[in-house]
């Protein structure tokens, strides 16, 4: 049985599609992501947009490696190794994570992942308006509740994803993630390499295990492909 990512078309399918864009720094054109039913068409999009394969010499990994390595050394007492546990970053808030990443390294930073604390405050944004509504207050009254419910979500932690277990994952995470630029630096971005980033970046979206992803995967979830 072929698999799929389980996409169900309620926009997590154009999440995805503007993650990879993002990662490969391309721009595909509607129609023609239309047309895509399997990561094999949509892979074969991405490879017809990166210019002059391969474009550079240098591993995109190790560039990103010592990269995260220079900007991040100071804030662990252990030496930054790929075998490195990511724990040894626990005195680094996860967001203070992100923004370094972004900023001082110039690369795209893991997925967000909401905490518990995170979800709750989501829920009183949604649900503290209706309720108010519910008890026939007025509706200016839903301002304050819902800008506290967003303060809240702002300031809640977030986490990295779980599979990032050391320091190696998180590079390689921040690589594939960050593949189109670190290309136009001087990685290489060959077919293999391109392959790999973009499974690292369709993992983030679906329950498959990045082995478990090939060119017949189904986009969207089987009953969305029927209909």
């Amino acid at each position: 049985m072929t698999s799929s990512l389980g996409l169900a078309g309620d926009l997590d399918d154009v999440e995805l599609i503007q993650d990879v864009e993002a990662a490969f720094g391309v721009r595909l054109a509607d129609d023609e992501i239309e047309r895509c039913s399997t990561v094999g068409q949509l892979f074969e999009l991405i490879k017809a947009r990166l210019p002059d394969l391969p474009s550079g010499q240098s591993c995109a990994t190790a560039m990103c490696f010592y990269r995260l390595r220079r900007a991040l050394q100071s804030h662990s007492a252990t030496a930054l190794k790929p075998i490195t546990s990511i724990s040894a970053l626990s005195a680094v808030p996860v967001r203070k994570l992100h923004h370094i990443i972004e900023t001082e390294c110039g690369l795209r930073s893991p997925p967000q992942c909401i905490t518990l604390l995170g979800c709750l405050a989501l829920l009183l944004v949604l649900a503290l308006p209706f309720g108010l509504f519910a008890v026939g207050m007025p509706w200016w009254t839903a301002l304050p509740s819902a800008a506290l419910g967003i303060g809240l979500y702002r300031l809640a932690p977030i986490q990295l994803p779980g599979e990032v277990e050391t320091f190696g994952d998180l590079v390689r995470i921040v690589a594939s993630r960050s593949i189109g630029a670190l290309a136009g630096q001087g990685a290489r971005l060959g077919p293999k390499e391109a392959w790999q980033a973009f499974t690292d970046v369709l993992s983030d979206h679906t329950q498959l295990s990045k082995g478990e992803i090939g060119p017949e995967t189904q986009l969207l979830a089987p009953s969305k492909n029927a209909a």
